[in-house]
C-alpha cells in the first residue's frame, strides 16, 4: 500500500512537471520534435483530470491504511507535498508565458518630437488604413504581444525571442477582436492562447493549431522591420510606442541582446543562430543571410514570376525588399552609400524604393514583405525554402 502510494504521488508530480515543461523551458531535444506541440495541448487541457483522479487515489489509499502505514508515511509524504507544491507553484504562477512576461496594458504613443525612443531602436512599422505606427521590437520581444488599433480596427503585434520573428496581424476573427495571452514555447515558437474560444495560435505564421478554431489562419498586416531613424525618415508623421516606466530595463536588456551586446546564458539560446531575411511569395520560399547581405549591400534575385531587390541600409541597421519591376520593365541596380542607380535609365533612389532624380522620378518600388528572424525559426515551418548562394 505504502509503495502504490508513493508511486501515484511521483505520478501526480511528473503529470505537473511533464505539463509545464511542455511549453515553458522544454528541453531542447523536444523542440525539434512536431509532437511537442500534441503532449503540450494535452497536458494543458487534461491536467486537472490528472490532480483529480491521483489525489482521490491518494486519498483512497490514505483511508485504506491502517495506523502503522499512515504513520511510516508522515515525513515522506509531507516532503512530496511541498516538491508537488513547489512544482505546481514553479509552471502555473510563476514560469509559465502570461505571469513571466507581463502583458502591456495601457499603450502609450507619441509623435516624433516627444518620443523618448532611441532612433537607434529597431522598430516594427506598420503603414495601414491611412496610420503610420512604429513598435520598439525590444517591447514586443518582452510582452510577446500588444494589442493596437490601426483607424479602429484592432491588430496583434507579435513577436517570438525564441525565433526573432515579428507579425503584424489583422485582430478581428469572426467579427470578434481577438485578445491574447502567451502561453509559452512550443517548437521554437512562441504559442498564444486566445481567452475567448481557448484556441492556441502560432505566432510565427498565425495558424491556429489547437482548439475550437483550429485552422484557422490571421490575415497578416504588412509591416517593415528597420531602425526608428529610418522608419521616421520615411514616415516622419508616425506615432511611436512608449516604453512602459516599469518594464525599462528589461527594454534594455533586449535591446542589447539584439546588437549581440549582452548575452542570455539560457541554455536554449546558448548558441546564437544565423539571422536569415526571409521571403515568401505564392508557393515559393527563400532566405538571405542577413550578415552577407549586409556586407553585399544589394542583392538582385527573381521568385517565381517577382524580380526582387533586396538592400541593407549603409549603417547595416535595416534591411529593404522590392520588387524591381517599373511598368513591365525590369530595373538594374547598383548602390552607392544609401543611394541607388538604376543601370537601365541612370535614374537615382532612395533605400526606400523612391525614385528621388531621373527619367523615373516620382516612381516607387512595390514592397515585397520579409521577416528578419533566426534561420532554425524559418526553416521550422518552411522544410522547402531554398537559400540565396552569396558566393555564385
Amino acid at each position: 500500500m505504502v509503495t502504490i502510494f508513493f508511486i501515484t504521488f511521483t505520478l501526480l508530480i511528473l503529470s505537473e512537471l511533464i505539463k509545464g515543461l511542455s511549453a515553458n523551458g522544454t528541453p531542447p531535444v523536444l523542440q525539434s520534435y512536431s509532437w511537442q506541440l500534441d503532449l503540450a495541448w494535452f497536458m494543458w487541457s487534461n491536467i486537472r483530470y490528472f490532480r483529480i483522479i491521483l489525489v482521490a487515489i491518494l486519498a483512497f489509499l490514505i483511508w485504506k491504511m491502517s495506523p502503522a502505514e499512515r504513520s511510516s508515511i508522515m515525513i515522506a509524504g509531507l516532503i512530496f507535498t511541498a516538491l508537488w507544491g513547489f512544482v505546481y507553484w514553479l509552471f502555473n504562477l510563476h514560469w509559465v508565458g502570461k505571469y513571466k512576461f507581463d502583458v502591456l496594458k495601457k499603450p502609450i504613443f507619441k509623435t516624433p518630437a516627444d518620443s523618448t525612443i532611441a532612433l537607434s531602436e529597431q522598430v516594427m512599422g506598420v503603414d495601414w488604413n491611412g496610420v503610420q505606427k512604429a513598435y520598439p521590437v525590444s517591447m514586443i520581444f518582452y510582452h510577446h504581444q500588444v494589442s493596437d488599433t490601426l483607424g479602429r480596427h484592432p491588430i496583434v503585434v507579435t513577436y517570438c525571442g525564441m525565433c526573432r520573428s515579428g507579425r503584424i496581424y489583422d485582430g478581428l476573427v469572426d467579427g470578434e477582436a481577438l485578445h491574447l495571452a502567451l502561453v509559452g514555447a512550443v517548437t521554437y515558437n512562441a504559442i498564444l492562447k486566445d481567452s475567448r474560444t481557448g484556441t492556441w495560435w502560432r505566432q510565427e505564421t498565425g495558424e491556429a493549431v489547437k482548439g475550437k478554431l483550429k485552422g484557422r489562419q490571421l490575415k497578416d498586416v504588412p509591416m517593415e522591420q528597420m531602425s526608428l531613424e529610418n522608419w521616421l525618415t520615411k514616415h516622419p508623421d508616425s506615432k511611436i510606442l512608449q516604453h512602459d516606466p516599469d518594464y525599462v530595463d528589461k527594454y534594455t536588456f533586449l535591446t542589447k541582446l539584439m546588437n549581440y551586446e549582452a548575452s542570455f546564458p539560457i541554455w536554449f539560446r546558448q548558441e546564437t543562430p544565423p539571422l536569415v531575411i526571409g521571403v515568401e511569395i505564392d508557393d515559393h520560399s527563400r532566405a538571405y543571410d542577413w550578415y552577407s547581405l549586409q556586407k553585399k549591400r544589394l542583392v538582385m534575385d527573381s521568385i517565381g514570376d517577382k524580380r526582387l531587390l533586396l538592400l541593407s541600409s549603409e549603417d547595416g541597421t535595416s534591411p529593404f525588399a522590392y520588387d524591381r519591376r517599373v511598368d513591365g520593365q525590369e530595373l538594374n541596380f547598383d548602390i552607392n552609400g544609401d543611394q541607388l542607380t538604376d543601370t537601365n535609365t541612370q535614374s537615382t533612389w532612395d533605400l526606400f524604393g523612391r525614385c528621388i532624380a531621373g527619367k523615373l522620378k516620382g516612381k516607387e518600388l512595390s514592397k515585397v514583405q520579409f521577416y528578419q528572424q533566426f534561420i532554425r525559426g524559418w526553416i521550422s515551418f518552411r522544410p522547402d525554402s531554398t537559400f540565396y548562394d552569396f558566393n555564385a
